[in-house]
């Protein structure tokens, strides 16, 4: 019967394939949702504070560049080796940071060699983070366990603490491990969707518990 409709046959397999790509996700985040918290929102009148070992104004770029700076805005945490702006206004603002980024939020931490922050109303609107790879930290507090995810873009968005990992963007919770063109996720539920994109299928790794326990050191 097979061999007289080949082509359903050939569905019905991408069918259960997807079906079986689903249920793996599922469990993946599963454990997760359980730890699902709201996050603090930073708020337009809390203060910014900026320290910065040295600043100077470049008249041949029309820019503000700072050294070693770091900048903070309640649990809001960014440090670089260069800042650079072309108005010291967080109105309506954009800030370009090189070399050791690193940006903290509530429960997760950001690395990459580039980060562009747009500021709007006094407060972090938005993120985009580039390194070969940007990658991020998260600690689930209840279970110990650590959330990392890394791709050669990071674009973070304040308003719905999601994180959209592109190009080789991966993901783990320390047993089990996606890896897709793109990868979104959600920092307060701690749930993530993948996406496979243009380089080929979405890729699961899931360790089973003996892989997991340490083997036995020969004698």
């Amino acid at each position: 019967m097979d061999n007289l409709y080949p082509e359903y046959a050939t569905s019905a397999l991408r069918q259960i394939s997807l079906a079986m790509i689903v249920c793996l996700l599922a469990c993946l985040v599963a454990s997760q949702l359980a730890y699902a918290q709201e996050l603090p929102r930073l708020q337009p009148g809390t203060p910014i504070s900026i320290d910065a070992e040295s600043s100077e104004f470049d008249y041949s770029t029309n820019r503000l560049v700072f050294r070693k700076l770091r900048m903070d805005q309640g649990e809001l945490g960014i440090e670089a080796d260069i800042a650079e702006t072309d108005k010291l206004d967080f109105t309506d603002g954009l800030w370009v940071f090189t070399g050791n980024v690193q940006l903290k939020t509530a429960t997760a931490i950001l690395y990459c060699e580039r980060a562009q922050l747009t500021f709007k109303n006094h407060q972090l609107a938005d993120a985009l983070l580039n390194g070969r790879p940007a990658r991020f930290e998260q600690k689930a507090d209840n279970t110990g366990k650590i959330n990392t995810g890394e791709a050669r873009q990071i674009f973070y968005q304040l308003a719905s603490e999601t994180l959209k990992l592109k190009q080789s963007a991966q993901f783990t919770d320390g047993s089990n491990r996606i890896s897709g063109d793109q990868i979104v996720y959600d920092l307060a539920a701690r749930r993530l969707t993948a996406d496979s994109g243009t380089s080929g299928p979405v890729k699961i790794l899931i360790e089973s518990p003996d892989q997991l326990k340490e083997k036995p050191k020969s004698p």
